[in-house]
């Protein structure tokens, strides 16, 4: 039993890499990797049964249950680890670069370690928001604009790479003025997350994030601030201030960059990045409206939940739940919904939600319900993907189906 050939060049690698941030060590960080057969540990001791110490590291028999994606993980012991399952990577064939991929991807996960272990403000974000983040063309537009000047300042080299990063922020205020607070904070934080892990990850590859205008009217906000943030990061290495104390601060990557090139500079838009972003918004709009005509089609009766008092929501699928409308939601999969003397709890089944906001629910709809039944003055329905329980009195009949009115 021996590490696999890619993993001994990456911890190779690791162990040469130069400084990539102030305090962060991975060649000291726990590294935890399943090879399809079994999981490493590297420069820890698990301390935990179950382990077996092989050639100077640690192997667990099949996945160890931690690891379940590319992230920091906390195995049983208290012990903190960047985790990475070989199996989800696409190695290339060539072994020197295959061992320069797994490097620089647990160099990534070991960054979230660091930030674990490392309080800043600079790292929590409110990645609900994420949720009912504008998706109009506008923003859309603004945000393949900023692609494009961040692109080009990354790409100026020792030529004039200000310029461009002051377009770069024209647009990124242009977006901004569409977002709220919320959605603002979301951005600048998840780009201090994860945007930059990706800066130390390319900073080790020598390299900078892949920046595509023509795909930017397409990904989504969490997916672009990895880009957006690693890029912002490499740009503020150029003004050669000491920068990163300061987003440890708590400071916007976009301001520190403001501060030292100047104030957001205009730029004409280009009409094909304007037409890809309509043609996006236009496809996300058509998705959500099928999504909601297919809610609507299903057969059979519905039901319709009211309380003017408000609803609480006690669980959903972030991964399947649609913004549909202004304060609409549609939970495709799992909600879990309560009110006086009233509970609803579905999984496998759909449900569109109104209300001021997500957690702030007033109404519900189901559709393609089976029959109730009555016990005991209760109006429930049980199945294997669905759950509702009602006072039988507060159930009114109506033509497609049944009513509800909740104090």
């Amino acid at each position: 039993m021996h590490l696999p050939a890619a993993l001994t060049g990456a911890l190779t690698l690791i162990a040469r890499a130069p400084a990539l941030w102030p305090g962060f060590a991975p060649q000291r960080t726990p590294l935890l990797t399943f090879d399809g057969t079994r999981t490493w540990l590297n420069h820890a001791d698990p301390g935990e049964d179950g382990w077996t110490h092989v050639d100077g590291a640690w192997v667990w028999p099949g996945r160890h249950p931690s690891l379940s994606a590319h992230t920091a993980v906390t195995l049983p012991g208290g012990l903190g680890a960047a985790g990475v399952l070989l199996p989800d990577l696409s190695l290339p064939g060539d072994p020197d670069q295959a061992a320069r991929t797994l490097a620089a991807t647990l160099i990534h996960e070991a960054f979230h370690v660091y930030q674990g272990a490392t309080p800043s403000p600079a790292w929590p974000a409110p990645e609900l928001a994420a949720l009912t983040y504008p998706a109009g063309a506008e923003v859309r537009h603004a945000r393949a604009e900023e692609t494009h000047w961040l692109r080009v300042a990354l790409r100026a080299g020792a030529g004039d790479w200000t310029t461009p990063a002051r377009h770069a922020l024209h647009w990124r205020a242009r977006r901004h003025a569409q977002l709220d607070a919320a959605h603002r904070t979301f951005e600048t934080r998840m780009e201090t997350t994860e945007g930059l892990a990706l800066y130390v990850e390319t900073r080790f590859l020598a390299d900078h994030p892949d920046l595509d205008p023509d795909a930017a009217p397409l990904q989504t906000p969490r997916g672009w601030s990895y880009r957006s943030g690693a890029a912002l990061a490499h740009l503020l290495d150029r003004t050669g201030t000491p920068w990163t104390g300061e987003v440890l601060a708590g400071h916007p990557l976009a301001d520190l960059l403001t501060g030292q090139v100047g104030s957001p500079l205009p730029a004409a838009p280009h009409p094909d990045l304007e037409g890809a972003a309509q043609a996006a918004a236009d496809a996300h709009d058509a998705d959500l409206g099928a999504r909601l005509a297919a809610f609507h089609a299903q057969p059979g009766p519905a039901l319709h939940l009211s309380s003017p008092g408000g609803l609480r929501l006690g669980g959903f699928d972030p991964m399947n739940l649609h913004a549909v409308g202004p304060g609409t939601f549609l939970h495709a999969r799992h909600v879990q919904v309560r009110g006086p003397d009233a509970e609803l709890l579905t999984v496998g089944h759909s449900v569109l939600t109104r209300g001021p906001d997500l957690f702030s629910v007033q109404e519900v709809t189901l559709r393609g319900l089976p029959a109730p039944t009555a016990h005991g003055g209760r109006w429930q329905i049980r199945t294997p993907t669905l759950t509702v329980d009602l006072p039988g009195d507060a159930v009114q009949v109506t033509p497609d189906g049944w009513s509800v009115r909740l104090g």
